[in-house]
Protein backbone atom coordinates (compact mmCIF):
# COMPACT_ATOMS: atom_id res chain seq x y z
CA UNK A 1 0.00 0.00 0.00
CA UNK A 2 1.49 3.30 -1.10
CA UNK A 3 1.26 4.98 2.20
CA UNK A 4 3.65 8.28 1.59
CA UNK A 5 1.03 8.88 -1.89
CA UNK A 6 -2.47 8.21 0.18
CA UNK A 7 -1.92 10.70 2.76
CA UNK A 8 -1.44 13.55 0.41
CA UNK A 9 -4.52 15.87 0.31
CA UNK A 10 -7.30 14.63 -2.49
CA UNK A 11 -6.43 17.53 -4.76
CA UNK A 12 -2.23 17.14 -5.17
CA UNK A 13 -3.20 12.95 -5.45
CA UNK A 14 -5.16 14.07 -8.28
CA UNK A 15 -2.69 16.31 -9.58
CA UNK A 16 0.15 13.58 -9.60
CA UNK A 17 -2.64 11.36 -11.35
CA UNK A 18 -2.79 13.93 -14.16
CA UNK A 19 0.82 14.54 -14.67
CA UNK A 20 1.57 10.80 -14.65
CA UNK A 21 -1.68 9.72 -17.32
CA UNK A 22 -1.35 12.74 -19.52
CA UNK A 23 -3.81 13.11 -21.98
CA UNK A 24 -4.52 10.71 -25.07
CA UNK A 25 -5.69 9.15 -28.35
CA UNK A 26 -7.03 5.44 -28.74
CA UNK A 27 -7.72 3.99 -31.98
CA UNK A 28 -10.77 1.42 -31.77
CA UNK A 29 -11.63 -0.68 -35.04
CA UNK A 30 -14.53 -2.50 -35.62
CA UNK A 31 -14.06 -5.57 -38.06
CA UNK A 32 -16.14 -5.20 -40.80
CA UNK A 33 -18.17 -8.61 -40.08
CA UNK A 34 -19.34 -7.15 -37.15
CA UNK A 35 -23.07 -5.94 -36.14
CA UNK A 36 -22.75 -2.30 -36.85
CA UNK A 37 -26.04 -1.21 -34.96
CA UNK A 38 -24.07 -0.09 -32.01
CA UNK A 39 -20.82 2.32 -31.54
CA UNK A 40 -18.87 -0.45 -29.32
CA UNK A 41 -19.19 -3.68 -31.29
CA UNK A 42 -17.82 -6.28 -28.16
CA UNK A 43 -15.72 -7.38 -30.77
CA UNK A 44 -13.89 -4.29 -31.37
CA UNK A 45 -10.08 -4.07 -30.48
CA UNK A 46 -7.76 -1.25 -30.06
CA UNK A 47 -5.31 -0.63 -32.28
CA UNK A 48 -2.92 1.99 -30.39
CA UNK A 49 -2.39 1.06 -26.72
CA UNK A 50 -1.06 4.30 -26.62
CA UNK A 51 2.31 5.44 -24.57
CA UNK A 52 0.83 5.84 -21.47
CA UNK A 53 1.64 3.79 -18.47
CA UNK A 54 -1.17 1.73 -17.08
CA UNK A 55 0.79 0.70 -13.75
CA UNK A 56 -0.42 3.38 -12.14
CA UNK A 57 -3.87 1.75 -12.19
CA UNK A 58 -2.40 -1.66 -10.35
CA UNK A 59 -1.32 -0.23 -7.31
CA UNK A 60 -4.01 -0.74 -5.08
CA UNK A 61 -7.78 -0.33 -5.50
CA UNK A 62 -7.88 3.31 -3.93
CA UNK A 63 -5.63 4.66 -6.09
CA UNK A 64 -7.36 2.60 -8.98
CA UNK A 65 -10.77 4.75 -7.92
CA UNK A 66 -9.56 8.19 -7.86
CA UNK A 67 -7.34 7.74 -11.07
CA UNK A 68 -9.85 5.86 -13.43
CA UNK A 69 -11.96 8.58 -13.77
CA UNK A 70 -8.77 11.11 -14.52
CA UNK A 71 -7.59 8.36 -17.56
CA UNK A 72 -10.94 8.07 -19.36
CA UNK A 73 -11.65 11.80 -18.98
CA UNK A 74 -8.55 12.67 -20.56
CA UNK A 75 -8.82 9.84 -23.27
CA UNK A 76 -10.67 10.34 -27.12
CA UNK A 77 -11.38 6.67 -28.16
CA UNK A 78 -11.84 7.07 -32.03
CA UNK A 79 -14.11 4.40 -33.74
CA UNK A 80 -13.46 3.35 -37.01
CA UNK A 81 -16.25 1.41 -39.53
CA UNK A 82 -16.38 0.00 -42.97
CA UNK A 83 -18.86 -0.92 -44.48
CA UNK A 84 -20.75 -1.14 -47.88
CA UNK A 85 -24.20 0.00 -46.81
CA UNK A 86 -23.58 1.65 -43.34
CA UNK A 87 -26.13 2.49 -40.79
CA UNK A 88 -26.00 4.82 -37.94
CA UNK A 89 -26.08 2.57 -34.75
CA UNK A 90 -28.99 2.21 -32.79
CA UNK A 91 -27.49 1.15 -29.60
CA UNK A 92 -23.93 2.52 -28.02
CA UNK A 93 -22.89 -1.04 -26.61
CA UNK A 94 -23.55 -4.86 -26.76
CA UNK A 95 -20.78 -4.98 -23.57
CA UNK A 96 -17.78 -3.92 -24.76
CA UNK A 97 -15.84 -3.29 -21.51
CA UNK A 98 -14.76 0.18 -21.75
CA UNK A 99 -18.11 1.73 -22.67
CA UNK A 100 -19.36 2.62 -19.50
CA UNK A 101 -16.35 4.72 -19.00
CA UNK A 102 -15.93 6.27 -22.02
CA UNK A 103 -16.51 10.37 -21.93
CA UNK A 104 -15.01 11.43 -25.12
CA UNK A 105 -16.12 9.64 -28.69
CA UNK A 106 -14.95 10.11 -32.18
CA UNK A 107 -17.80 7.72 -34.38
CA UNK A 108 -16.26 7.31 -37.87
CA UNK A 109 -18.02 5.14 -40.45
CA UNK A 110 -16.99 4.95 -44.36
CA UNK A 111 -19.44 3.24 -46.65
CA UNK A 112 -20.37 3.44 -49.83
CA UNK A 113 -23.95 4.09 -49.07
CA UNK A 114 -25.74 5.43 -45.91
CA UNK A 115 -28.99 3.47 -44.82
CA UNK A 116 -32.02 5.24 -43.50
CA UNK A 117 -32.18 5.68 -39.76
CA UNK A 118 -35.91 4.95 -38.14
CA UNK A 119 -35.92 6.32 -35.03
CA UNK A 120 -38.43 3.54 -33.71
CA UNK A 121 -35.27 1.51 -33.79
CA UNK A 122 -33.44 3.57 -31.19
CA UNK A 123 -32.15 1.74 -28.03
CA UNK A 124 -29.43 3.90 -27.41
CA UNK A 125 -28.96 3.91 -23.56
CA UNK A 126 -29.95 7.89 -22.30
CA UNK A 127 -28.03 7.83 -19.25
CA UNK A 128 -24.82 6.24 -20.93
CA UNK A 129 -24.80 9.15 -23.23
CA UNK A 130 -25.98 11.68 -20.69
CA UNK A 131 -22.10 11.09 -19.29
CA UNK A 132 -19.98 12.00 -22.23
CA UNK A 133 -18.22 15.21 -22.45
CA UNK A 134 -17.84 15.27 -26.08
CA UNK A 135 -19.10 13.27 -29.49
CA UNK A 136 -18.09 13.49 -33.11
CA UNK A 137 -20.01 11.88 -35.72
CA UNK A 138 -17.78 11.55 -39.15
CA UNK A 139 -19.74 9.89 -42.04
CA UNK A 140 -18.57 9.48 -45.67
CA UNK A 141 -19.75 8.17 -48.21
CA UNK A 142 -18.76 7.63 -51.83
CA UNK A 143 -22.28 7.99 -53.06
CA UNK A 144 -21.64 12.08 -51.51
CA UNK A 145 -18.41 12.58 -52.75
CA UNK A 146 -18.54 16.20 -54.40
CA UNK A 147 -22.26 16.41 -54.78
CA UNK A 148 -22.73 18.62 -52.11
CA UNK A 149 -21.37 21.04 -54.58
CA UNK A 150 -23.57 19.85 -57.86
CA UNK A 151 -20.76 18.08 -59.34
CA UNK A 152 -23.04 14.98 -59.72
CA UNK A 153 -26.75 14.27 -60.13
CA UNK A 154 -27.62 12.81 -56.73
CA UNK A 155 -26.89 16.14 -54.87
CA UNK A 156 -30.10 15.57 -53.64
CA UNK A 157 -29.00 12.63 -51.52
CA UNK A 158 -26.06 14.15 -50.08
CA UNK A 159 -28.77 16.56 -48.80
CA UNK A 160 -31.36 14.21 -47.34
CA UNK A 161 -28.48 12.25 -45.90
CA UNK A 162 -26.68 15.22 -44.33
CA UNK A 163 -30.52 16.54 -42.94
CA UNK A 164 -30.53 12.82 -41.48
CA UNK A 165 -27.05 13.30 -39.61
CA UNK A 166 -28.22 16.42 -37.91
CA UNK A 167 -31.58 15.16 -36.74
CA UNK A 168 -29.19 11.61 -35.70
CA UNK A 169 -27.08 14.21 -34.02
CA UNK A 170 -29.77 16.39 -32.05
CA UNK A 171 -30.33 12.94 -29.70
CA UNK A 172 -27.39 13.01 -28.52
CA UNK A 173 -27.59 16.56 -28.05
CA UNK A 174 -30.49 16.27 -26.24
CA UNK A 175 -28.77 13.87 -23.71
CA UNK A 176 -26.01 15.43 -23.24
CA UNK A 177 -27.35 18.29 -21.97
CA UNK A 178 -29.75 16.71 -19.40
CA UNK A 179 -27.25 17.60 -16.47
CA UNK A 180 -26.53 21.27 -17.70
CA UNK A 181 -28.03 24.11 -19.26
CA UNK A 182 -29.21 22.78 -23.13
CA UNK A 183 -27.68 26.05 -24.34
CA UNK A 184 -24.34 24.90 -23.14
CA UNK A 185 -24.13 22.29 -26.16
CA UNK A 186 -24.11 23.44 -29.17
CA UNK A 187 -24.31 21.81 -32.35
CA UNK A 188 -20.78 22.11 -34.78
CA UNK A 189 -20.37 21.20 -38.28
CA UNK A 190 -17.02 20.90 -39.52
CA UNK A 191 -16.88 21.49 -43.70
CA UNK A 192 -13.31 20.95 -44.02
CA UNK A 193 -13.88 17.44 -46.00
CA UNK A 194 -17.60 17.63 -47.44
CA UNK A 195 -15.62 17.83 -50.69
CA UNK A 196 -14.40 14.09 -49.99
CA UNK A 197 -18.12 13.00 -49.02
CA UNK A 198 -17.81 13.12 -45.22
CA UNK A 199 -19.43 15.27 -43.03
CA UNK A 200 -18.62 15.72 -39.75
CA UNK A 201 -20.73 17.28 -36.86
CA UNK A 202 -19.01 17.82 -33.61
CA UNK A 203 -20.80 18.36 -29.64
CA UNK A 204 -18.87 19.79 -26.96
CA UNK A 205 -19.88 20.18 -23.08
CA UNK A 206 -16.40 22.11 -22.72
CA UNK A 207 -16.90 25.75 -23.17
CA UNK A 208 -13.30 26.52 -23.81
CA UNK A 209 -13.44 23.76 -26.67
CA UNK A 210 -17.02 25.50 -27.93
CA UNK A 211 -14.78 28.87 -28.15
CA UNK A 212 -12.30 27.60 -30.13
CA UNK A 213 -14.16 25.87 -32.59
CA UNK A 214 -15.67 29.19 -33.08
CA UNK A 215 -12.56 30.70 -34.37
CA UNK A 216 -11.60 27.27 -35.83
CA UNK A 217 -11.92 27.87 -40.26
CA UNK A 218 -14.52 25.86 -41.97
CA UNK A 219 -16.52 25.41 -38.75
CA UNK A 220 -20.42 26.53 -38.58
CA UNK A 221 -22.46 26.26 -35.80
CA UNK A 222 -25.91 24.55 -36.95
CA UNK A 223 -29.18 25.98 -34.62
CA UNK A 224 -31.76 24.29 -33.61
CA UNK A 225 -35.10 24.79 -35.90
CA UNK A 226 -37.63 27.61 -34.43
Amino acid sequence: MPQGLLNLPLEIRLQIYQLVLGHGKIFVHVPTESDASCFLPPNSFIQNPGQRSGQLLRVCKVILSEARPLLYSNTTFHVMTHACAGGLPTRVTDGYIIAPHVKHLIWQLDCDNLTGYDPQDSQLDMSTIARWTSLEIRCRANLWQNSFMGELCDRETFVEGRAQLISYTRIFQSAMSTKIAPESIQLWEDRSQLGRGMVILKLHQNHLQTQLLSHTPDHLPIFAPC
